[in-house]
């Protein structure tokens, strides 16, 4: 049960993710296989509108058709558009699974659809890779929903099928559920640890290896074409403190002064500890203006006491 609380409790920063797999060079062919699966999806809805028994009824039709005229704009929005909000992101879910399962739920012979549902393992790895422990249970709560009437319904169409039908169900679970729940609890763990990677333990500001992931992202910022400015500076006498006061009110002092540039600073700048006593800020601003923001922080930091 611990265990279960501790994945439960796992933070889930969005952005972090999205911004850790553009900088690997991992969003864009992200974005032109889930396109690409879109393109999958429909066309195979397309193909069942033709084929003989399996969209009888209006509803089957009507899913399929809906299915088939969605999923081409969505795919072309994944191709030439920028990666969604987070809000978009669950709203894409939610599309996706709702479509899926109004398929799966009104076309052909229920025993016959039954395996198609293990198509919602494929919705549950793009949750996987960008959201949370929240997220995919909703996804494969909705998904065992959908998968137990789908069951129900062959059961009762099809009574004789019931060992068939009862093996897909098995089948079923051990893909959708299994694989999916391991990877995501050992990615959610993995992305922790490499989210600390690449910022400074002692001020929370991003360390070398954060800045050089975020200095590659840059023109990706919102306000980055507008112009930017960079802020170098460091603490003079830093080594003073360190030898009259001691090495803890020495990391007191970088605290403190971190936590003045991110109150000056704050996102979507670029904040960094270099080093030691040593800062940078990336400011997606004009020189005026952050000039002027500097020496409020220069005031800020020689009126601390």
């Amino acid at each position: 049960m611990n265990s279960l609380r501790e994945w439960w409790a796992l933070p889930v920063d969005y952005g972090w993710n999205v911004a850790f797999a553009r900088s690997q060079q991992a969003l864009e062919i992200t974005k032109i296989l889930i396109g690409l699966w879109c393109w999958l999806f429909g066309a195979a809805a397309a193909i069942g509108l033709v084929v003989p028994g399996l969209a009888e009824g209006s509803l089957g039709t009507a899913a399929l058709w809906f299915t088939v005229a969605t999923t081409v704009p969505v795919g072309v929005a994944w191709w030439v558009g920028g990666w969604p909000s987070w809000q978009m992101s669950i709203a894409f879910v939610f599309y996706a699974d709702v479509v899926l399962a109004a398929v799966v739920l009104t076309i052909g012979v229920p025993t016959t659809v039954l395996p198609t549902a293990a198509l919602f393992t494929v919705i549950g790895s793009y949750v996987v890779g960008f959201h949370g422990p929240k997220l995919l249970t909703a996804h494969y709560g909705f998904a065992l929903v959908t998968t137990a009437v789908l069951y129900g319904s062959a059961l009762v169409a099809e009574p004789e099928l019931r060992l068939l039908a009862t093996v897909y169900l098995v089948i079923l679970i051990l893909v959708m559920f299994s694989a999916p729940l391991i990877v995501h609890t050992f990615m959610m763990m993995l992305r922790r640890d490499a989210t600390g990677a690449f910022y400074d333990p002692l001020t929370g500001l991003q360390n070398r290896r954060g800045f050089d992931a975020a200095i590659g992202n840059l023109r990706l910022r919102p306000g980055s074409a507008t112009g930017m400015t960079a802020v170098v500076m460091d603490i003079d006498n830093f080594k003073a403190v360190n030898d009259r006061y001691g090495h803890l009110q020495g990391d007191a002092v970088i605290r403190l002064a971190a936590s003045r540039i991110l109150d000056v600073f704050p996102a979507p700048a670029i904040t960094v500890r270099l080093g030691g006593e040593e800062f940078a800020i990336i400011a997606l601003d004009d020189r005026d203006s952050v000039v002027a923001s500097a020496e409020v922080l220069r005031i800020r930091l020689c009126n601390a006491t």
